[in-house]
C-alpha cells in the first residue's frame, strides 16, 4: 500500500508579483518533503499561474467578491480546507485573512513568514538610516527554518502549458514574427501611475531596438494599458509591434516566455518574465529594490536612480510632491538600450561538470597525473564549440574544505585541463568551482546558482539556449534552477544517479533530466540534432528520457 501523502497548504492570496516570489518555497518543500502534495491557496484572479506546475498538486481559489464574500464566506472556505486534512500550513501572506485561515484550519504544523515591515518603513520614512535591504524571497524561505527545511533554490520559477506554447507559435506566425527574429517584450503599465516610466522613453527604446536589431516589439498589458500601448505603436510603427492585451494568465506566461528580453516597470509582469528565465530589465522609481521586490533572475538588471526622495512609499502609490519625478527622470533610455543590446548580443553557453563528465571520475583529484579524459569527451567539446556555444566548467570541489586537497592543487589540475584541451583547439572560457563543504550552506555549491552567477559576470555569455551537462543529480537540478535544459550522462556517477531517480517513486518530473546520454559525445550529438532542426519545442517523449 502506498504511504499516506504529506499534505501541505501554502497560502499567498495576492498580489501577482508576491505570489510568484513564493515559488522557491515550493522547490524547498518538494525537495525536503518527498512524499508530499502541495495545495496552493490564492485569489481567483490569479488562475493560470500553477495549473501546469509539477510542484503543485492542486490550487484552491479564494473568491472574496463571490462565494467567499464576507466573514461567512471565509468560514465556508475554512470548513472546506479542514476537509483536506493538511499536515503542514505555510502562511506566506501573514495578513488578517491568512491569520484566520492559519488559526482555524487544522494541521500538525504551521509556519508563517515575517514581513519585516519595520525595516521597510525605515527605508521609506528615515532614509538617512542605513537599513539593510530586505529580500522577500529570503524571508519566505526563512519561514521554513522553523521546520528545519533547507532550500537550494531562491530563484522564482513558473511553468507554461504545452498547449499554450502551440497557441503562442500560431499567434506569432499570424503577427508576422519570423522564427529567428529577436522578440523584445515591453510592459509600459503599472498599478500606480507614479511607477510608470515616461511613455516617450519607452517609445524611444522600442523604436531604437526595432531599427538597430530588426527586433519585433511585444507590448504587454491589461485593458487599462491599452492607450499606452497604442501610443507606443503609433510612435514605433504598427508593422514592428505585436500587441498582447488583457490575456489570460496561462497564455500570457507562454507568450512572455518566448521573449529574448523583457523591459518593464516594477510590476507583476516584470516578475512573470524573470520567473520564466527571460532576461529582465526592471525600472524602479518611487519604489526601491531594497524593499525586497526586485527581479531575482541571474541575468536581470535593475535600473534605479537612487535619488534622495526614493523610496517615497512601500508600493509606489504616493503622489509625487516634487516639481519633477526625478526618480524616473534620471533613468535615461540610452542606458536601457545599451544594456538591452549587450544582453541580446551575448553568446549561448554550455555548463559542464568536470569529473565524471569530461574526465574520469575519481574522488578528490589533487594531482595532474590522476587526470584522464573520457573517451570521446574532447570530440564532444569540439562539436559543441563548432555549434557556436561557449564552454564553461562548473564543479563542486569540497575536498578543499575537507582538507584533502588545497586550492593550489585544484588550480593546477584545472590549468592542466585547460592546456590539454587548448592543444585540440578547444577553448574553455573558465572553470568555476565551489570549495565549500556541503554542510556550509553556501550559494555556490551546485545545484545552487553561485557558480553560474559568477560565470555570467562575463558580458559575452547569456543563458538563453544554455544547457547543463553532468553525471550527478546536482547537475540536473542546476539546470532546473537556472530554467534551462539538462542532460544526464551515464559516465562517472551517472548510472547511480539514473537508478536513484528511477527508484524514487515520489520524485517529480521537475527533478528529471531533459535527456539522458551514455556519455558526453552522445550528449553533444543530441544538442547538434536539436540545433539543426532549430526546434523551439521542449524535449518530448520521443527523445530518450529517464
Amino acid at each position: 500500500m502506498q504511504d499516506k501523502k504529506y499534505r501541505i497548504l501554502v497560502i499567498r492570496l495576492s498580489s501577482l508579483g508576491d505570489i510568484i516570489l513564493t515559488t522557491p518555497v515550493l522547490d524547498a518543500l518538494k525537495d525536503n518533503c518527498r512524499n508530499s502534495e502541495i495545495c496552493f491557496l490564492s485569489k481567483q484572479k490569479y488562475q493560470g499561474l500553477f495549473e501546469s506546475d509539477p510542484r503543485v498538486h492542486s490550487v484552491i481559489y479564494f473568491e472574496p467578491e463571490g462565494k467567499d464574500k464576507g466573514f461567512s464566506g471565509l468560514l465556508r472556505l475554512i470548513r472546506g480546507l479542514n476537509q483536506k486534512k493538511f499536515d503542514l500550513i505555510v502562511d506566506l501572506h501573514s495578513n488578517l485573512r491568512s491569520l484566520l485561515i492559519r488559526l482555524l484550519v487544522r494541521a500538525g504544523k504551521k509556519v508563517h513568514y515575517n514581513k519585516k515591515i519595520i525595516p521597510r518603513l525605515l527605508m521609506v520614512h528615515l532614509k538617512r538610516w542605513k537599513v539593510k535591504p530586505v529580500s522577500t524571497i529570503d524571508n519566505y524561505l526563512k519561514s521554513l527554518g522553523e521546520i528545519t527545511i533547507k532550500a537550494w533554490s531562491r530563484i522564482p520559477r513558473l511553468y507554461s502549458k504545452n498547449e499554450n506554447k502551440i497557441w503562442v507559435e500560431n499567434f506569432f506566425i499570424e503577427n508576422g514574427l519570423l522564427r529567428d527574429q529577436i522578440l523584445v517584450g515591453i510592459a509600459p503599465g503599472a498599478k500606480w501611475e507614479t511607477k510608470r516610466w515616461e511613455l516617450d522613453k519607452f517609445s524611444f527604446v522600442a523604436k531604437s531596438l526595432s531599427q538597430d536589431l530588426c527586433a519585433k516589439i511585444l507590448l504587454v498589458g491589461n485593458k487599462e494599458d491599452q492607450q499606452l500601448i497604442e501610443e507606443i505603436e503609433d510612435h514605433v510603427g504598427k508593422e514592428k509591434i505585436i500587441q498582447a492585451v488583457d490575456l489570460h494568465l496561462d497564455r500570457l506566461i507562454a507568450l512572455v516566455e518566448r521573449c529574448g528580453l523583457f523591459i518593464s516597470n516594477d510590476s507583476g509582469l516584470m516578475h512573470i518574465a524573470s520567473s520564466l528565465g527571460v532576461p529582465t530589465i526592471g525600472i524602479f522609481g518611487p519604489t526601491s529594490p531594497g524593499l525586497g521586490f526586485s527581479p531575482s533572475g541571474l541575468e536581470d538588471k535593475v535600473f534605479w536612480a537612487g535619488v534622495e526622495c526614493s523610496p517615497c512609499s512601500l508600493h509606489g502609490e504616493k503622489d509625487c510632491v516634487k516639481e519633477s519625478r526625478y526618480c524616473m527622470d534620471d533613468i535615461k533610455p540610452e542606458k536601457i538600450i545599451e544594456e538591452a543590446k549587450r544582453i541580446l548580443s551575448a553568446n549561448k553557453v554550455i555548463f559542464l561538470d568536470r569529473d565524471g563528465t569530461i574526465t574520469e571520475e575519481k574522488d578528490f583529484i589533487s594531482k595532474v597525473e590522476e587526470i584522464k579524459f573520457l573517451t570521446g569527451s574532447k570530440e564532444a567539446l569540439k562539436t559543441l564549440q563548432d555549434l557556436g556555444y561557449k564552454l564553461v566548467i562548473v564543479s563542486n570541489q569540497s575536498g578543499i574544505a575537507r582538507g584533502i586537497m588545497t586550492v593550489e592543487q585544484v588550480e593546477k589540475v584545472n590549468n592542466f585541463i585547460l592546456k590539454e584541451l587548448a592543444k585540440e583547439g578547444i577553448k574553455i572560457e573558465a572553470i568555476y568551482y565551489c570549495p565549500h563543504h556541503p554542510g556550509e550552506n553556501c550559494d555556490c555549491r551546485k545545484p545552487r546558482t553561485g557558480l553560474i552567477r559568477a560565470a555570467l559576470q562575463d558580458p559575452q555569455l547569456k543563458l538563453k539556449g544554455a544547457w547543463v551537462i553532468g553525471d550527478k543529480l546536482s547537475d540536473v537540478l542546476l539546470g532546473k534552477n537556472i530554467k534551462r535544459k539538462s542532460i544526464l550522462v551515464l559516465t562517472g556517477y551517472g548510472q547511480e544517479t539514473k537508478q536513484k531517480i528511477e527508484s524514487d517513486s515520489n520524485g517529480s518530473d521537475w527533478q528529471r533530466p531533459d535527456y539522458t546520454a551514455k556519455d558526453l559525445l552522445e550528449a553533444a550529438s543530441f544538442i547538434k540534432s536539436e540545433s539543426l532542426t532549430k526546434s523551439t519545442e521542449p524535449v518530448t517523449n520521443t527523445h530518450k528520457k529517464l
